[in-house]
């Protein structure tokens, strides 16, 4: 018995190593968008994953910030937790937060200065009349293009969307056919110009949503939405597009189908001043927020840094330069991540870099992050840079290829790739993994063995 408890001991106390071993708390706070309109919120969320604690002190208060509901939710794959805390702005404005301190599971955790950019809210289209020809109306109903823009720049992005409506009052019901999907399809391929690039919306729930039109209610059907991108500067031309539709007529309840076709419109297109970056730069309207890991920077530590592009564009061509190494700082491949908000029009496209000092010094960091882009708001070009100025402590590194630091990612660049390295982590594991079912299954063999000797000698 005594070997017994001894096995399962021993298997208890190697799986707890083991878990030990690999679990590591990573906390992280993310800052939401720094331009918003003032029917949204502004957020602070803290992701803390490997652990089932999740102590935090009270969020702080935001100037001219209303603190609102805070959310927390729980996962089991990855473990952590997700807490969110919501701010409603109060007033419209630039409010520059100053620095704060939360204090999770224990650690604290400093999050520098930073603005927060109020505008009032965007307005929406709700009169449709140049849109609507008597002519096209049929029953009540009638079928309408929006275009969000008249004229646009070379690159810059005018949205199309295709809806049904019917007025609330009308005694003919209207029904979608089975067929609406090819339908749909069809009028992509129609509308799609070669001149431009196109970016589809994908709508599964078409909902009817009340809309007063030339002082008449009206249910608005919207199956169709895409935002097309000019490539050059000819004008694009959006042709007329036929929807077939079902009308059961209330008198004998028999289904026939009925057509309806909008107008054909176009939209001008301006081309972009002369630049030697002309045909290489995305147009939109975008800004720029920065994050940097810590302040406290030395020689041979290297520290994260995240440069986050927030706007409306075309981020498919939204490329940041990687800096180029020198003898002060040695920068990594940056990982990319791209947001998209399927409320808003807004979007982002994250750069996170790793940065090596090598040398120390005080630098501002817009000689290496930058970003050049053409300003449909201002009408030319524009470049959104760093505003982070650092400090550098410790010993100069001469060279990398004698490199004497002890930062996980320095030489990095020099890994041959084409070598199959080991897992060392990965071996321990699947080690202890091994050892963990050998012991268990020496524990029931000695269990066993034990059980039929004492009934051998019964």
């Amino acid at each position: 018995m005594n070997g017994r408890k001894l096995h399962i001991f021993s298997i208890l106390l190697l799986f707890w190593v083991s878990n030990f071993l690999f679990a590591q708390d990573d906390t992280k706070i993310e800052l939401g968008k720094r331009n918003i309109s003032i029917d949204e919120n502004f957020t602070i969320k803290v992701l803390i994953r490997n652990t089932d604690k999740s102590v935090i002190n009270t969020f702080p208060d935001l100037p001219s910030f209303n603190k609102g509901a805070k959310q927390k939710v729980f996962s089991k794959n990855p473990l952590g937790y997700t807490i969110t805390q919501n701010y409603t702005p109060t007033r419209e404005g630039t409010f520059k937060i100053p620095a704060f301190t939360l204090t999770i599971n224990n650690r604290d955790y400093i999050t520098e200065s930073f603005t927060i950019t109020v505008n009032s809210p965007e307005s929406e289209e709700e009169d449709l009349n140049e849109n609507i020809s008597l002519e096209k109306t049929k029953n009540n109903a009638f079928l309408a293009m929006s275009i969000d823009k008249p004229k646009v720049y070379v690159g810059e992005g005018f949205k199309v969307s295709l809806a049904f409506y019917v007025a609330e009052n009308n005694t003919i019901q209207m029904d979608f056919p089975d067929d609406l999907n090819a339908q749909v399809d069809a009028i992509a391929k129609k509308i799609k110009s070669a001149d431009c690039l196109e970016e589809r919306s994908i709508i599964t729930d078409i909902r009817g949503v009340s809309s007063l039109i030339n002082g008449r209610q009206y249910l608005a059907f919207k199956f169709f939405e895409a935002t097309y991108y000019p490539l050059n500067n000819k004008p694009v031309f959006v042709p007329a597009v036929e929807l077939n539709m079902l009308q059961t007529l209330k008198k004998n309840g028999i289904k026939e189908k009925i057509t309806f076709k909008d107008t054909p419109q176009k939209i001008n297109v301006i081309d972009l001043p002369d630049h030697p970056l002309k045909d290489k730069v995305a147009s939109g309207n975008f800004s720029l927020v920065e994050e940097i890991e810590t302040r406290k920077l030395n020689t041979g530590k290297s520290f994260g840094y995240e440069f986050k592009i927030i706007g409306d564009g075309n981020f498919s061509t939204v490329n940041v330069n990687s800096p180029v190494n020198d003898s002060f700082f040695d920068f990594y491949p940056p990982e990319i991540k791209q947001v998209n908000s399927s409320s808003t029009k807004t979007r982002e496209k994250i750069f996170r870099y790793r940065v090596l000092p090598k040398d120390s010094g005080q630098y501002q960091l817009d000689k290496y992050f930058f970003w050049v882009f053409f300003n449909t708001q201002k009408g030319n070009y524009d470049t959104l840079k760093s505003n982070l100025k650092i400090r550098v402590l410790g010993k100069t590194i001469t060279s990398k290829d004698t490199d004497t630091s002890d930062d996980i990612f320095a030489g990095i660049d020099k890994l041959d790739t084409s070598k199959t390295e080991s897992n060392y982590q990965e071996v321990l594991k699947n080690i202890s993994n091994f050892l963990i079912i050998s012991m268990l299954l020496g524990s029931l063999y000695l269990f066993n063995w034990g059980k039929k000797k004492k009934t051998t000698n019964d």
